[in-house]
């Protein structure tokens, strides 16, 4: 699942298993300045060619859907060649090496990617989640949880990058929330308090 918004592109690897959906790793990036100017529909398309390019160790082999909540990119694979930009062609090209099937999902399915594509908006307060998932090996009460195997919780280690830590999430009803330990609360209690755009609800639900 990917998501684009003006300022950043986001993404979940999810994979399917007899009790749903389940997340595998997340991914999210800025924008440059010269892809801010893009389209919208380059931008959605740019976040399947990146999400695609950073997963594609995962992804090489296997069969899978990339779901977007932008409806014209399910056409993209079926619109004539001459009606796309150069740059359009190169992400499409890329893309096709791996999978064709591009399918449409509401935006209200769409909320982790949502989230992830506004979580880096410059105005707000960064949160590193590599960083995150070091300071959750030393929270005393998320080991305790561990410890407990505290069944309110349903909390599984996910990748967020190749080459970082795990972060343990709680992903009860496919919803990702992120544990986030005694010493990232205050960074990540003022990106909520200071999220102003229509995703609001969405970024809570993910932060838990």
């Amino acid at each position: 699942m990917v998501d684009a918004s003006d300022l950043a592109i986001g993404a979940v690897l999810h994979t399917t298993t007899s009790l749903g959906h389940k997340p595998l790793a997340f991914y999210s990036r800025k924008l440059s300045p010269s892809e801010r100017k893009y389209s919208t529909y380059d931008r959605e398309l740019l976040a399947i060619y990146a999400t695609v390019k950073h997963f594609r160790h995962l992804l090489e082999g296997q069969n899978f859907i990339i779901f977007t909540d932008h409806r014209p990119l399910t056409f993209a694979f079926t619109k004539k060649s001459d009606s796309s930009s150069p740059r359009q062609i190169r992400y499409l090209d890329f893309i096709s090496q791996f999978s064709t099937d591009i399918r449409h999902i509401t935006g209200s399915k769409n909320v982790v990617a949502d989230t992830l594509s506004r979580i880096s908006d410059e105005h707000l307060p960064k949160v590193d989640f590599s960083a995150m998932a070091n300071a959750q090996a030393s929270d005393e009460e998320l080991q305790a949880l561990l410890s407990k195997n505290e069944l309110s919780l349903l909390l599984k280690p996910l990748s967020t990058d190749p080459t970082s830590s795990k972060l343990y999430c709680d992903i009860r009803n496919d919803i990702v929330r992120p544990y986030v330990p005694a010493s990232f609360r205050k960074t990540v209690f003022q990106s909520l308090h200071n999220l102003s755009h229509p995703g609001i609800r969405a970024t809570k639900r993910l932060i838990g």
